[in-house]
This record gives structure tokens, C-alpha cells and sequence, in this order.
């Protein structure tokens, strides 16, 4: 072999190694920037995913303060409703006693007057004030009946 062609391989195999260098320093390079943008994406998705999540939280926490309210105010409305019938209950004790004391008061106005027959529950005597017993009143009726002057506008005369 002579020197020319040991030099050209010589020439060759560095030619061939700086190409293998070049192209691992290319790959490598590569490889870096492909790590470093997985890595800032994956960092956005990261922050993103953070954010989400304090989104929630403060959701959450305003559906808990919302139920805390409307709890409250079903207990609001309870002792309302408790209060309200608690009144209620006075006014128809009030009621009650205010019916018997009328009902006292009436039953001694029966026992003062004189025209009262008490002994049938407290009612007027039917004799006193002209009606009668309950036989003589249809009669009394009807006598009152044929007494009456006839009624304008039934007269046949035209």
C-alpha cells in the first residue's frame, strides 16, 4: 500500500469520524431541545392544572358557604314557623277564652232578664214576645198572612 492511499484512508476515516461526531452533536442538541420543550410544556400543564384546582377549591368553598347560608336560614324559617305557632296558639287560646266569657256573659244576661225562660237552655219565651208556643205560631203565621193588604202589581184590574 502505498502512502497516498494510507493518507486517503487516513483522510477518510476522519472525514467519516468528524461526520459521526457532527451528527451526534446535532442529535444531541436535538434531544436537548426536545427535553427542554416537553419540559416547559409539561411545566404549563403543571400551572394550568394548579390554577384548575384553586378554581375549585374557591368553588368549593362557595358552595360550602352557600349550604352554611341556606342551613341557617331553613333554621331561620323554623324558628319563625315555631314562633308563628306559637302565636297562633295564643290567639286561639285568646279566642277561647274570650268565646267563653262572652258565652258566661250571655248566660247571666238570660238569668237577669226576665224574658227568659232559662229552664230551656237560656232562649226568649216564645209568650213574651207575642209568637207563641210552637203550635199557635202557624196559626199566628198564617193569620198574619191573609191579614196583609195584597201587593202592588198582582191586581188584575188594567
Amino acid at each position: 500500500m502505498d502512502t497516498a492511499t494510507v493518507i486517503w484512508i487516513i483522510v477518510g476515516v476522519v472525514v467519516v469520524i468528524a461526520i459521526i461526531v457532527v451528527i451526534a452533536i446535532v442529535a444531541a442538541r436535538r434531544g436537548r431541545e426536545q427535553r427542554e420543550r416537553k419540559r416547559r410544556e409539561d411545566q404549563q400543564r403543571a400551572e394550568e392544572m394548579r390554577r384548575d384546582a384553586e378554581a375549585r377549591a374557591i368553588d368549593a368553598r362557595e358552595n360550602e358557604a352557600k349550604a352554611t347560608r341556606a342551613q341557617a336560614d331553613a333554621q331561620q324559617a323554623q324558628v319563625d314557623a315555631d314562633r308563628l305557632r306559637q302565636e297562633a296558639d295564643q290567639r286561639q287560646a285568646e279566642a277561647q277564652d274570650l268565646r267563653a266569657h262572652s258565652e258566661k256573659q250571655s248566660r247571666h244576661a238570660d238569668e237577669i232578664d226576665p224574658t227568659v225562660d232559662t229552664r230551656h237552655g237560656g232562649r226568649h219565651d216564645d209568650t213574651a214576645t207575642g209568637a207563641g208556643t210552637a203550635d199557635e205560631r202557624p196559626a199566628a203565621t198564617e193569620a198574619r198572612r191573609t191579614d196583609l193588604p195584597p201587593q202592588q202589581g198582582t191586581d188584575d184590574r188594567t
